[in-house]
């Protein structure tokens, strides 16, 4: 390989990990700036937490290992506000593997928000798909498609990136019929654990010194052939199955954290099964 073509490699490869699939030049310097504090700040915030939390996954750890090594396959489907707990699983995972045995494929939102948890994955290693529901969904179908044909696993969440919270929409079915892998429904639950809980999502943040234990549910595959009865029917029972473990994790779960502090007599929002404020998870 020429020196030239090894710098053109590098610099594409820089330019991606910078500003994903967006045009170098569309992106101000300000912004620049503040996405490079910010992703540092965000994967500074990682690797404590990384380096101080004990991560576990009791009779799960080697199907999850065989997912992230392509020695199976599969979709993992989680909720929004769980996504920086599946961020840490994986990247821990990229990095006790090498670039060419690392198998998972992150789909990840479109939005400004998103290139904050896709520029840590691409730092470790990991691969990306951009688009959601709402922005670039076709383009992000096709990616992620394109990764499923190269053999690798993919994660998506089921609500994001606007929600209704903990409200499936189909791109998990969809992608199990084109793909034909089942889908895993995944959450974790934390020890302590810090919360935003005026965010859409109420998103959970795993905080330095806690324990996380993941929990996968039973897997769902859809029909190569499946109508479109069947996909709602499966959407359904997905939805079903991410909410049985949802409760598990809600149940099990330490908030330590509200953020911003709640004022005086404000009324957290809750699940819709629960009532009144102040109950802890």
């Amino acid at each position: 390989m020429s020196v030239a073509r090894a710098q053109d490699l590098w610099g594409e490869y820089f330019r991606r990990v910078a500003f994903g699939d967006a045009d170098p030049r569309a992106v101000s310097f300000k912004r620049r700036l503040m996405r490079s504090a910010v992703s540092a700040g965000v994967r500074t915030a990682l690797k404590v937490t990384w380096a101080t939390t004990r991560m576990s996954a009791p009779g799960q750890e080697d199907l999850l290992r065989d997912f992230v090594r392509g020695e199976k396959r599969g979709i993992l489907l989680s909720w929004h506000n769980r996504v920086v707990g599946m961020l840490m699983l994986l990247s821990r995972q990229a990095q006790a593997e090498d670039n060419d045995s690392y198998r998972m494929a992150s789909l990840i939102s479109a939005s400004e928000d998103g290139e904050l948890l896709a520029r840590p994955i691409r730092d470790q290693g990991g691969q990306v798909a951009r688009g959601s529901s709402s922005r670039d969904a076709l383009a992000a179908l096709r990616e992620a498609l394109a990764f499923a044909r190269r053999g690798y696993s993919l994660t998506t969440v089921g609500d994001g990136p606007r929600g209704p919270r903990y409200e499936l929409k189909a791109g998990a079915v969809v992608l199990s019929k084109l793909t034909g892998m089942p889908v895993y429904p995944i959450t974790w639950a934390g020890t302590k654990v810090a919360q935003l809980h005026r965010a859409w999502d109420q998103l959970m943040i795993p905080m330095p010194f806690s324990r996380i234990q993941f929990r996968l549910g039973e897997p769902l595959q859809v029909a190569a052939d499946a109508d479109d009865e069947a996909m709602a029917e499966a959407r359904r029972e997905l939805e079903s199955r991410l909410h049985t473990l949802t409760e598990w994790a809600d149940k099990e779960t330490r908030v330590g954290w509200q953020i911003p502090k709640p004022k005086p007599g404000e009324v957290l929002k809750r699940r819709r099964t629960e009532q009144g404020a102040g109950k802890r998870r």
